[in-house]
This record gives C-alpha cells, structure tokens and sequence, in this order.
C-alpha cells in the first residue's frame, strides 16, 4: 500500500482487502473526497429526516447533505418531497428556517414563489417584465427519489438508483430494533443537534460500523460506570458479541448482555409486550439480549442504543440515537444528531431517555467528546507527507474471514467478536466498489 498518492488517486487502489490494510489517504485527501461526492453521495439514499418532524402539510426543514443544502416539506396532498434548497434564479439559498410551517417559499434575493410542490409560482418583478424572466419550467430543484421505512424519509439525487427497500436491503431487519419496534413506531425528541469534528466523515461511518475494541479503551471507565459492567466482564462481552456484515455496505455489532443478566434489562417494562406484538422471534432475541447495539448504513447513518446510569443507584435507562455523518471536506465532517423514543412511552420515561442520550451521545455527551478527540487525532497523524504514504491497520480480517458464525439468529454474515474488524472493513470494501464504479447503490 505504500504506493504515490498520485497513483492512489488515479487507480483507486486505496483498499487491500487480501492484505487487510487500506491507504491513509482515504481520510485526508481532498481528490478523493470530491470523487465521493459524485460516486457515492450523488447516487446513495441519504437519510433527511424523520416523519415526526414534520407531521402537517406545510410542515418543513431543512437540512445539509455534505455541502448540499436541501429542503424536505410536506405538501397539501401530505406527499413528501425534497429539494435542493436553492432558488432556480440565481442559486439563492431559498429558505433560511431550520424547521417551521409554510404555504410557500420566498427567495430572498430577488422575491421569487415557490409552492410546497416545488413550482414556481411567481417572479416577483412588474408583471411586464415577470412574464419576460420566470417561466413554468424554473421550477426547484428536486430530490429525483424520496421513499420512507418505518418513519424514515430518504432521498437519493440518482433517478436510476434502485428502491430504497432494495437498497437497504437486509438492514431493515436490524433498523427494525431502533425504529420500527412497536405498533405506533418512534418519535423524534426535539431538533437535531449539530457539531463539527476536524476529521474524515468514514471515520465516524466505520466507528459505528462498527468497532468495538475502541469501547474499553477510548471510552475506558465511563464504559464500566455508565453500563455498570466490570471492566473483564464489558471486555469478554466485546470479544465474544457478534460483528455483522450485512451487505451493500451496511454493517453493524451487538453487544450482548452478561449469561446472568435477565433479557430486556434496562427497558421499561411498560414497552416490552409492544416489541413482543411487532418483532418477530429472532428480532425479539437481539432486543432481549442486547447489551449495546450499533449499526451503520451504508454511506453516512449510523445508530447507537444502550441502556445506561451514571450514578451506579438508578434504574438503567435507554436512548436510541439516530445521526449521519456530513462530509464538509476530506477533514472536516458534521454530526447531524436525533434521539428517538416509542410514542407509546410515558413522558416521563421520554424525559428520562432524552437526557441520558444528551449526556451520553451529543455534542456535550462523554462518548462523542472521546470519539471527536480520537478521529482528530487519527487526522493528525495521517495528514502529512510522511503520514499519508502508509496504511491504515484492519489485519484483524485475515484471521476471523473464514470463522463466520454457523447458526446466527439474523440476516447477513456474522463473526464472532467485535475485534474481528470484519463490520468496519466490509464498508470500506463497498466504498471502494462504489469508487470504482464496480458496485450500485
């Protein structure tokens, strides 16, 4: 792997998956960044928002799609579409708004009108002139697909890319166990949080992968405090829980709970005959069992749920933390972050969910402070002249490549550690399939 970043760039060698290594490159180039934003970006589902947000006709927000700013709105006819959120005029950022409700759309710039389906409705100059400059055809730009499952929107810019069913594929089992687990399904609690780290947005994609050993050491103490895990027991957990290789890029691991630890710990028992009504027997037994779980989607969403306590007395207590991971630059990257709960929750346990996913996984949460400070530091590191001729280490796949799990209870291929690094490696194998133009969406 130690080849000129020019011949890197040119051929695309950039992952060795016989050897287990992949270029350094990958996190800090800029080339390469801007090749991924036509090659996976602009042909990829991207997660826009969750159905809660926006639950009336007129009902908008608006979001980033790497530096693609875009509008997602509900219409009279309650369809949802989305747009790249810029007047057809001049390219006008058209709404400013993070979230609101409107009958239309009023550029700021020159006083163009658009209407919640994305046409335009007047040129706001003298009517002689208006009739000159603003024709029918100048309508928004839209989003060429918009598809929801289990109360998520997505958007994909490709015309040609496939369902998004097809493309989430056998993912959907496991999106199950976060967000479509009870009849009435999640709720977004309040806006999504957002923040920026100085470094690669894979990095984030392949943490929540996902990598496991990271857990016991960059996490280290708030790991055993928050889970009330001993240490040996959170780190034998993590070496013998399951790494799941999906496909199509998704991936994710399942820390499982101790033997002695009864199923459903730390779940409000008021919500657990729900799962048992919407899940079926093998989701059930990754909800029951599950410790911590964590997947990503294939290219930017990722997912997180544990149950945890800070103060070693309380009752444990879930959050599911729903985010996708923006590339602002090859190192730079935003986190857009929501926690999710099940409608049928009481308000107080909603309470209760939301501030220990603040105080875990946000902005200020002690998790992603960790994993900020261990990606910027990744980015220093590899940055350089001297730093970007070597590889990045995933020979953990040479030996656990052929061990795959015989009698695993879920769709995909599993192994039998989250040491295995064969989640993470797999979404570098499809980035680079898709790099190469050897891989749909």
């Amino acid at each position: 792997m130690n080849q000129p970043r020019d011949t890197l760039r040119t051929h695309g060698d950039w992952v060795d998956v016989e050897a287990g290594t992949a270029a350094r490159a990958i996190f800090t180039d800029e080339a390469i960044w801007q090749l991924e934003q036509e090659r996976i970006f602009a042909k990829s589902w991207l997660f826009l928002a969750h159905e809660t947000e926006i639950p009336q006709p007129g009902d908008y927000v608006t979001r980033q799609l790497s530096r693609d700013p875009v509008l997602v709105v509900r219409g009279d006819d309650g369809r949802i579409r989305a747009f790249h959120n810029s007047c057809s005029h001049r390219g006008t950022q058209l709404c400013r708004a993070d979230a609101g409700n409107a009958k239309t759309f009023r550029c700021p710039y020159h006083g163009w009108v658009f209407g919640l389906d994305g046409s335009l409705k007047q040129a706001a100059y003298p009517p002689e002139i208006a009739a000159l400059v603003g024709q029918a055809g100048d309508n928004l730009i839209p989003m060429a697909k918009v598809a929801t499952y289990a109360g998520l929107i997505f958007g994909t810019w490709d015309a040609d890319a496939p369902s998004l069913d097809d493309y989430l594929g056998d993912s959907r089992f496991y999106i199950d166990l976060f967000a479509n687990r009870s009849p009435a399904g999640m709720e977004v609690l309040g806006p999504p949080q957002r923040w920026v780290f100085k470094a690669n947005w894979k990095l984030g994609a392949l943490n929540f992968g996902a990598d496991g050993p990271h857990a016991a050491s960059v996490h280290g103490p708030i790991t055993y405090l928050t889970l009330n895990v001993p240490q040996d027991v959170v780190v034998q957990q993590l070496m013998h829980s399951p790494a799941v290789v999906i496909g199509k890029g998704h991936s994710c691991i399942f820390l499982e709970l101790p033997p002695d630890a009864p199923d459903y710990a730390g779940f409000s028992p008021d919500l657990v005959p729900l799962y048992r009504q919407v899940l079926n027997a093998n989701q059930q037994h990754f909800m029951a069992r599950g410790l911590t779980k964590v997947m990503t989607n294939f290219p930017n969403t990722s997912w997180v749920e544990s149950s945890v306590r800070f103060d070693g007395k309380s009752a444990p207590v879930p959050f599911c933390n729903l985010r996708t991971w923006q590339p602002l630059g090859a190192q730079e990257t935003e986190v857009w972050n929501w926690l999710l709960i099940e409608k049928e929750a009481a308000e107080e346990f909603k309470q209760a969910s939301y501030e220990i996913g603040i105080r875990t996984f946000s902005v200020g949460g002690t998790f992603d402070q960790d994993d900020a400070e261990a990606w910027a530091a990744i980015n220093r590191g590899c940055r350089g002249t001297i730093g970007t001729r070597y590889p990045v280490d995933f020979r953990g796949t040479r030996y656990y490549r052929d061990k795959p799990i015989a009698d695993f209870k879920g769709p995909g291929t599993a192994y039998p550690s989250t040491y295995s690094e064969m989640s993470e490696f797999a979404l570098l194998m499809h980035w680079q399939k898709m790099m190469r133009g050897e891989a749909p969406a």
